[in-house]
């Protein structure tokens, strides 16, 4: 055993300690690193499973909207139906693109689950889950496309920042229309529906009326928030 003077006398006693106390010390830093490239190697994984939550919150999100404004819709203008699914004002409308635009991919998710959530609970088709199926889809791809209309053709930016009203109005018009053209002939398909051009006026009315309201209800929302100061 080395004593204080054997040590001041042979220093090749001190460099043994000293290499033996770097050795454990970089030992006890080695788990760490290790760690350290572990959590780099899960950070694409920890960032994807982020993204999928938070898609999957938004869908929940917009499903859950979708289902109130179709109760609220129901309530207020249940007198005004021409038909069952089809009437003269329908605010859902203007939720299916509202939340598109919003929230893209993940609004469309959300539209499907609100719009077989909400045709099972209201029994807009019973006993018929194939016909569900395709309306429900619709309901999802048609503001979807319109959607992606704007974004390709009028060169709308994702973030919307540069989104005109001559660019919703435009995102308007192409949901009333399509959405209407692409469930009739799906409902006349299906042996639902035989009034293809009055079912056809009605709707593409109600979407119409439904998608403005939505908008300028949200407008009118913003409207009481302080604008952003350049």
């Amino acid at each position: 055993m080395p004593t204080a003077i054997s040590v001041a006398i042979n220093p090749q006693w001190y460099l043994t300690i000293r290499l033996h106390l770097t050795t454990q010390f970089r030992k006890r830093r080695h788990p760490a690193k290790k760690m350290g490239n572990i959590r780099a190697a899960m950070s694409p994984f920890l960032a994807f499973i982020s993204r999928f939550r938070l898609s999957l919150l938004t869908a929940t999100g917009t499903a859950l909207c979708y289902l109130l404004f179709y109760s609220a819709n129901a309530w207020l203008f249940e007198h005004m139906e021409f038909t069952q699914g089809i009437a003269w004002v329908y605010l859902p409308a203007g939720i299916r693109l509202i939340c598109t635009l919003l929230f893209a991919e993940a609004g469309v998710l959300g539209i499907l689950f609100g719009s077989l959530l909400t045709a099972n609970i209201y029994g807009l088709f019973p006993h018929d889950p194939v016909t569900t199926a395709g309306y429900a889809i619709i309901s999802a791809l048609a503001p979807y496309l319109a959607y992606r209309f704007t974004l390709e053709e009028m060169d709308l930016r994702r973030s919307l920042a540069n989104l005109t009203s001559a660019r919703l109005l435009t995102c308007v018009l192409l949901y009333a229309l399509s959405n209407p053209v692409l469930q009739l002939i799906w409902f006349v398909f299906r042996g639902v529906s035989y009034h293809f051009w009055s079912g056809l006026i009605v709707m593409s009315i109600g979407d119409l009326m439904g998608s403005l309201i939505v908008v300028y209800i949200i407008k009118l929302l913003l409207s009481f928030f302080p604008k952003p100061q350049h």
